[in-house]
């Protein structure tokens, strides 16, 4: 939010105080400084009123004319203009040669299309007046003396600072907010505006209006009848204009400048375009469609609050009013609307329309039920000040403020125990008493009682907070916080995660982090339609970022293709999160992801070639990380993978698997991705890529310490089998039907050490449809030698269970 010093002296003197003194005291008050600029005529030497005698048209230029100026000296001046709202008479300000115009733009003497022009006349914009710079600022009616200096008939420059207002300071949002602070912090005194409206008649009113929304429990609106809409008169406008307002017309002006006073949003109906001559405050019909005053066209639906006519809604309360019942030039009566919206429909509305407005802004924040008479009895006021016209009638009001002040008992000694140093009884009521408190010091605890502008007060422990605010810190002594802590286990989830970045960052992998929403488009390409319907968010701040992630893998992807851009090397990136996925019922599963993505061939020539990664690389890389949260890798049976029905093919089709654990807990898939979706990316390499995906539950259980076992100092032995299979069969599946047969032969005599496939044979010799896997199956004692008879019997056992398995022939 904007505020302006010389707004601010209207409540509380700050005229011998610094702005350096301002900047500083507001950050201590809870409202951080984010700018601080000037607003306004700067001090502009050579730059005086002048009147235009005559004006003809520039010999060389159709869209300039040449002027004659008088600047108060000897002779007229003759000056080159493009404007075109001026004529014979007017007064303007003129910047003579050697003037410095804002921006550094210095004037001189120059020569256009062959004709002298002896100085500059000027819009309101060149001279930091505003932003108007259709024509040149008019001084006609202001009725100045010519060739003096221009500064000597406008005010001195305002200061503006922005401020960043929390969410639970609505009443901040107001230049009366920020004027109490400043007035407690300095001990000045508050002068707030007393506004004296008395009706003119006793007739009903311009409209009825009744109440059928919940979201609106207070509702008021005045009728004021014959206004004059003009331009706004000049302080209201520089005003205005210094906090980044575009002054529209006396009327409308007034509303906007009391909400950016008492922080009560207003708005102001044209009596003659209220059909029926009645306001209804109720939700919307499912599909009713408005037209807002910024021309977009909103489809509302039922949680909706809008104030209505008798034939459309006029207004999204809280938000927005619609183009058909603003005031404009033809409005003689209007109705003036102050309210109180519940601020989470009014939230939940803006964000869904997309439209976020000074208003939204702060009925979202809590605004002050108890300032809605006030700002109404300030803006009629002002609009009776500025456009004329009387109050036919005692305001409609329908309902009651839902919130007033609250009363919280405290005492001096809990205020002193919680800073940890002396301070007076009388110190800590003044304090309170500043803010606009009332104290009631004659009972034990206190009672303070809290207005209604301040929301967020509501226990002993934030008047303590005021208190802080205000007095300051410098009483409060430092010292060490007492705070003991007993040592407990590292949660499972951040073990693993840990372990999984130790584990990648040491083969050459840099991490990525990426957000965890994602465009709804990815999701449905290569997830469906269903899960982008599951994961779809409410509300989504943007169109891009409108779902949560399913997988880490297109945000790898994204990580890739902007380093590829910027001629780095990213030959290996790793990304660890949270993922969802809908699990049977529809409800959503939370996920902890491992990814990784791994360009085979480097991006730059290298001295020396090494082996590329593949889909056996991303496996055994998958497995390895999969294996730090506890899950056995011979419970995972990678099989080719292939996208659903309706999905978009992620993989390289027969370079890449999926594995997943009966019990759901592990997921994993990894290979190369498809040449296509790669070069979609801008990935001109081969691309290989693995996601391994836990279940929560993965990490329910204190994992079990990791124990030495000794190992056996005698020799193994290895026999080796070759199985003749269907050539479809993975691999994987015979080599998991190979463990079982040898482990079951094994028994308890001895230990099977490990199961490994190293040849695979398809060609002469084989039936058709047929490939052979050779097996070497290694076998060791821990308390002895194995004998050959010993470990024969057990093969001869293994191979006897394995012809049993329908599919599977051993090659003699």
């Amino acid at each position: 939010m904007k505020v302006s010093l010389q707004w601010l002296g209207n409540y509380v003197k700050l005229d011998d105080l610094s702005v350096t003194q301002i900047t500083d005291a507001l950050p201590m008050l809870g409202l951080e400084v984010e700018s601080v600029s000037t607003a306004g005529l700067g001090a502009m030497p050579h730059v005086v009123v002048g009147r235009i005698l005559s004006f003809e048209k520039h010999p060389n230029a159709d869209k300039l004319s040449v002027c004659q100026v008088d600047t108060g000296e000897a002779a007229a001046r003759q000056i080159v203009c493009g404007a075109k709202n001026f004529k014979a008479g007017d007064c303007v300000p003129v910047a003579l040669p050697g003037a410095v115009l804002p921006g550094g733009f210095e004037i001189k003497v120059s020569r256009l299309r062959e004709v002298d022009s002896h100085g500059m006349m000027c819009s309101a914009r060149e001279l930091g007046l505003g932003e108007n710079h259709e024509g040149l600022l008019i001084l006609t009616e202001r009725k100045l003396p010519v060739g003096s200096p221009i500064n000597a008939h406008f005010p001195p420059p305002d200061t503006v600072i922005e401020i960043a207002v929390t969410a639970n300071r609505g009443d901040a949002l107001g230049h009366i907010g920020v004027a109490r602070d400043l007035a407690a912090f300095f001990n000045r005194e508050l002068k707030m505006p007393a506004p004296a409206v008395q009706p003119q008649g006793t007739e009903g009113g311009l409209v009825t209006v009744e109440v059928t929304s919940g979201t609106c429990p207070y509702y008021t609106a005045w009728s004021v009848r014959g206004v004059r809409v003009a331009p706004s008169p000049e302080w209201l406008r520089r005003d205005l204009e210094a906090v980044g307002l575009r002054a529209i017309n006396n009327v409308v002006d007034v509303t906007n400048w009391v909400m950016l006073e008492t922080g009560q949003p207003l708005h102001a109906f044209d009596a003659a375009r209220i059909a029926g001559r009645a306001l209804t405050i109720r939700n919307a019909t499912a599909g009713e469609k408005i037209t807002l005053l910024d021309g977009k066209a909103v489809a509302l639906e039922e949680d909706d609050c809008v104030i209505a006519d008798a034939e459309k809604p006029l207004v999204i309360a809280g938000v927005m009013g619609g183009a058909d019942c603003g005031v404009g030039a033809d409005t003689a009566d209007v109705v003036l609307e102050s309210a109180w919206f519940a601020p989470g429909t009014v939230r939940k509305t803006s964000r869904r329309i997309s439209v976020s407005t000074d208003s939204s802004q702060r009925f979202a924040r809590d605004a002050d039920p108890a300032g809605v008479d006030f700002a109404a009895r300030r803006a009629i006021e002002l609009i009776l000040k500025t456009a004329g016209g009387c109050v036919c009638a005692p305001a409609r009001v329908t309902g009651a403020p839902p919130r007033g002040a609250r009363t919280i008992e405290i005492s001096g000694e809990f205020v002193r125990t919680r800073c940890g140093c002396a301070l007076e009884d009388a110190t800590v009521s003044d304090v309170f008493r500043r803010l606009g408190f009332d104290v009631d010091t004659q009972r034990t605890p206190w009672r303070v009682t809290v207005p209604s502008f301040r929301a967020d007060v509501e226990r002993p422990i934030d008047l303590v907070e005021e208190f802080v605010r205000i007095h300051g810190t410098n009483d409060i002594k430092a010292a060490a916080v007492a705070a003991p802590t007993q040592p407990v286990a590292d949660a499972p989830v951040s073990a693993f995660t840990r372990r999984a970045n130790a584990l990648l960052s040491g083969q050459g992998f840099a991490e990525c982090w990426n957000y965890t929403l994602t465009d709804g488009r990815t999701v449905a390409r290569f997830h469906g339609a269903d899960m982008a319907k599951a994961l779809a968010l409410a509300n989504p701040l943007t169109s891009d970022q409108g779902h949560v992630r399913p997988s880490l893998l297109p945000g790898l992807l994204n990580a890739l293709r902007l380093n590829l851009a910027g001629h780095n090397q990213p030959r290996r990136l790793f990304e660890t999160g949270r993922v969802f996925r809908p699990n049977h019922e529809g409800a959503l599963r939370e996920l902890v992801a491992v990814a990784f993505a791994i360009l085979s061939e480097p991006v730059a020539p290298s001295w020396k070639k090494r082996e590329p990664a593949d889909f056996f690389y991303a496996k055994k890389l998958a497995l390895d990380v999969a294996a730090l949260a506890g899950v056995v890798p011979q419970r995972l049976v990678f099989k080719p993978d292939g996208p659903p029905p309706g999905e978009a093919p992620f993989w390289q089709n027969g370079h890449a698997g999926m594995a997943k654990d009966r019990a759901g807990m592990a997921e994993i898939a990894c290979g190369l991705v498809d040449a296509k979706i790669a070069q979609e990316w801008d990935v001109r390499n081969t691309l290989v890529a693995g996601e391994i995906l836990l279940s929560l539950d993965n990490f329910a259980n204190t994992p079990k310490r990791a124990r030495f076992q000794e190992w056996s100092p005698f020799p193994p032995v290895t026999k080796d089998i070759a199985l003749i299979v269907d050539a479809t069969l993975p691999a994987a599946d015979a080599l998991d039907k190979v463990r079982g047969a040898a482990t079951k032969a094994a028994d308890k005599e001895f230990a099977l050490e490990s199961v490994t496939c190293f040849d695979v044979y398809t060609g002469t010799g084989l039936p058709e449809g047929k490939k052979s896997l050779a097996f070497s199956i290694t076998y060791r004692a821990p308390d002895r030698t194995l004998t050959d008879d010993a470990v024969n019997k057990a093969f001869e056992k293994t191979i006897a269970l394995l012809e049993k398995t329908p599919g599977y022939q051993t090659r003699r």
